[in-house]
């Protein structure tokens, strides 16, 4: 263990942009297996659709006017629907290119009938943990621009702002986990963790080390894994241990089922709760390729937050709600809440989440609220950059309006069609004056935002999939000696990054542009 933490703490010391070599991992033949399997039921199931719809072809005469009149009234459902412009334009080229089945496609995959059941188990759980939550805590000299967020929170989805938290910013995945680690080994009643991705590997073997100990003291430990996310990682075994030793284990969203097309649904929240004191949220899976243990992209920036203090009970209420929706059991909230020492800190902090479980794009709208309250500065960090209209035309005014806008993106992307996409976006906006950078030999995922007012910090990306189609979740706050902190992320940030030119645009390329012409029409799915 001292000689594992010896040889990350020397990875760290040294300049992390340079001299970077991949290394070479083992497959995971399993997964490979299960993500065939998962594409080979897709296949059957849209091929079975197929033939249904000819079959009914071939024997009734009438059925080509029937796939007409519902593809037609599909598609004005579509229009008259609040999804982006991008997935309308999608949706509506599937429904024509293929009228005979694709209505039958859309109506299993719409969230409004998959997940009408799903949403009412929802709206139990969500009564039954109101009752736990505190009532917004908002200084009075508090500025108005935060204040005025606050009341987005409240009305949209219900949360909570809190004082009397202590915030910690945390610029890599390598000191976000150290910390972590050594908090849940001082854990004394119970332990909740909530990850898109779970890896095994160095970090998992340190986690199920402590887990063990934690076990035999008795403690209440709960995980929640995306299947998604981890069903190549997180292996069987190394989930039967966890369970051997009375860990309570999860999976949102079963990849494998018939007839549901809802597998594009997926909880990419990051949640750790500790005792109910303390708290970790942000950009980083837990995995190795996050504290740059193995090295995939180049070097792996990445972004947290710990939390001590009232705020923590804001984390603690979205892991229940969620745990009870995967369980399937009925969720106690009392003993879990209320359980933190206040700190002297009158900043304010919003815990927040997104997802099919709210109405509103909570996420989408945040950072929208954020852009827009901006005079001075404004500072993205993000992965991904396949945004709406709304937040595009947002970015460009405030540049024009005379902000300084700057947005970091990778030199390494980790899915090229998506950074295709990711750069034509920005390589657009720098023409109205946006400072487009990219991190050298990095893959930044980090989901940070910095205004002179507020930031916000946690798993949300500048991308469709985030604003509109998965379980998300940050934090908001005004806190000026986290937002230093974060500034001097940046500030470092910039110095190891490339500033784009048109010299360097991908747009400048006619193939290249062609390319990000063509896959930013199904941008809403990538």
């Amino acid at each position: 263990m001292d000689k594992l933490n010896t040889r990350q703490r020397e990875i760290r010391s040294t300049k992390p942009f340079e001299h970077l070599v991949k290394i070479k991992t083992e497959g995971n033949n399993l997964g490979l297996i299960k993500t065939a399997l998962i594409a080979l039921f897709l296949l059957i199931e849209i091929a079975t659709m197929a033939l249904g719809a000819l079959f009914l072809v071939s024997i009734i005469r009438w059925y080509m006017l029937f796939a007409v009149l519902m593809t037609i009234g599909t598609c004005l459902y579509v229009l008259s629907s609040s999804r982006n412009s991008q997935s309308k334009a999608v949706w509506l080229m599937f429904l024509i290119l293929c009228f005979s089945f694709g209505y039958i496609v859309f109506y299993f995959s719409d969230e409004h009938i998959f997940f009408r059941r799903q949403k009412k188990r929802y709206e139990e759980i969500f009564k039954r943990s109101y009752n736990f939550q505190s009532e917004s805590e908002v200084p009075k000299q508090a500025s108005e621009e935060v204040k005025r967020n606050v009341s987005f929170f409240e009305k949209t989805g219900n949360f909570s702002a809190y004082t009397n938290t202590t915030l910690k910013y945390f610029s890599s995945g390598g000191s976000l986990f150290d910390d972590m680690l050594r908090q849940i080994e001082k854990a004394e009643k119970f332990i909740f963790i909530e990850y898109f991705i779970i890896s095994d590997g160095v970090l998992m073997q340190r986690l199920i080390n402590i887990l063990k100990r934690k076990s035999e003291q008795g403690l209440d430990i709960r995980i929640i894994y995306d299947d998604m996310g981890s069903h190549r990682t997180f292996k069987l075994k190394t989930r039967k241990e966890l369970k051997k030793m009375g860990v309570k284990i999860y999976k949102f969203n079963q990849l494998i089922s018939w007839f549901s097309f809802g597998l594009n649904y997926r909880d990419h929240r990051k949640i750790v709760v500790i005792d109910g004191k303390v708290a970790y949220t942000g950009g980083a899976n837990f995995a190795d390729e996050y504290i740059n243990e193995k090295r995939m992209h180049g070097y792996w920036k990445d972004a947290g937050v710990k939390l001590i203090g009232s705020a923590v009970d804001g984390l603690t209420l979205t892991f229940l709600r969620q745990f009870q929706f995967v369980s399937k059991q009925v969720a106690e909230f009392s003993p879990y809440v209320g359980l933190s020492e206040k700190t002297d800190n009158n900043s304010v902090v919003v815990p927040y989440a997104d997802g099919l479980d709210y109405d509103r794009t909570i996420g989408r709208d945040a950072y929208a609220n954020i852009i827009a309250g901006a005079k001075q500065k404004l500072y993205i960090m993000t992965p991904y950059f396949v945004v709406d209209d709304v937040i595009f035309s947002l970015l460009k005014n405030k540049a024009e309006s005379g902000v300084d806008v700057r947005i970091v993106l990778p030199e390494i992307p980790d899915k090229k069609p998506v950074y295709r996409v990711s750069r034509n976006n920005a390589e657009k906006l720098s023409e109205f004056g946006v400072k487009v950078y990219t991190m050298k030999n990095s893959f930044v995922h980090s989901k940070v935002v910095l205004t002179e007012n507020a930031a916000i910090v946690g798993s949300i990306n500048f991308d469709l999939r985030s604003f509109y189609q998965q379980f998300e979740n940050a934090i908001f706050t005004n806190d000026k000696n986290f937002m230093k902190d974060i500034d001097n992320d940046f500030a470092q940030t910039f110095k190891v990054s490339t500033l784009v030119t048109k010299e360097k645009y991908y747009r400048s390329n006619l193939i290249n542009r062609m390319i990000a012409g063509v896959l930013g029409i199904v941008a809403p799915f990538m």
